[in-house]
């Protein structure tokens, strides 16, 4: 049986969803709201005061992809006001000199600047749209582009060393972070692929999300959709594809990172 998704809550800051990963269920929350953020992780920290290992985060980010970007159109004014002309009555004024013309004369060539070097074209980089947290069977989508600010005890909980950070195929993710409008900052992060190992004992550093959840996991059929990857993440209103995708990758990041011990690396 696939994994499903449900909604369970809407309100004014955040919308409420279940997801059922194969007989296992967590929420996600999606929200741009700062409040919401920092209540999230409060209530994370609360309840793994007790718990047998350090903490463990799946993280995520996503983007839109540059294509979905337009260029600004012109900014147009208009006036319907008539044209304003001026007139003057007094005669031109008018001056005369016998001096003969002068006139200047070089024997130097001209001098022209030529470049061979070709033109440089920047190429846009999207910053993050969304962040995933995922804390044992508690995720948050947070919506980066639509957040006026974001809390401190967020930037702190990014910041804090003493958590592991883990997510996969995520060499761009600090990066586009950094570069998103809050300038997010996170401490590590680890990339699952280079800690997991097949029944064999191989590595399974260059083995895809699917063939990683199979094999640790025994879910077979559990892929990241690239068309869904690809997506605009900037709207406000996520499908429920881009939620269900972008949760079942923090929440499976984070339970392999458990069985695997990562904290310890």
């Amino acid at each position: 049986m696939a994994p499903t998704i449900r909604t369970i809550g809407t309100y004014a800051t955040q919308q409420r969803y279940l997801v059922d990963f194969f007989g296992e269920e967590f929420i996600v929350i999606v929200t741009p709201d700062p409040s919401v953020i920092g209540q999230w992780i409060h209530d994370v920290l609360s309840h793994n005061r007790f718990s047998s290992h350090p903490l463990v985060v799946g993280v995520g980010v996503q983007w839109t992809p540059s294509s979905y970007y337009s260029a600004s159109s012109p900014v147009r004014y208009r006036s319907d006001s008539p044209p304003v002309s001026y007139r003057s009555y007094s005669p031109p004024v008018s001056y005369r000199s016998d001096s003969p013309p002068v006139s200047y004369c070089s024997d130097s060539p001209q001098v022209r600047y030529r470049s061979d070097s070709p033109r440089v074209r920047r190429r846009f980089d999207p910053p993050a749209d969304t962040l995933q947290l995922c804390v044992g069977n508690r995720c948050i989508i947070i919506q980066l582009s639509h957040c006026e600010r974001v809390p401190q005890v967020l930037r702190n909980f990014l910041a804090d060393r003493d958590y592991t950070f883990v997510g996969i195929w995520n060499s761009q993710d600090a990066g586009k972070l950094k570069r998103s409008k809050h300038e997010l900052e996170i401490a590590v992060l680890l990339d699952l692929r280079k800690f997991v190992s097949d029944s064999s004992g191989r590595t399974m550093k260059r083995c895809s999300f699917e063939k990683i959840v199979e094999e640790n996991l025994g879910h077979s059929g559990v892929r990241l959709d690239r068309k869904v990857s690809r997506s605009d993440w900037r709207v406000y209103d996520l499908r429920y594809v881009q939620i269900l995708q972008a949760s079942i990758d923090v929440y499976a990041c984070c339970k392999l990172a458990i069985l695997d011990h990562l904290w310890e690396y």
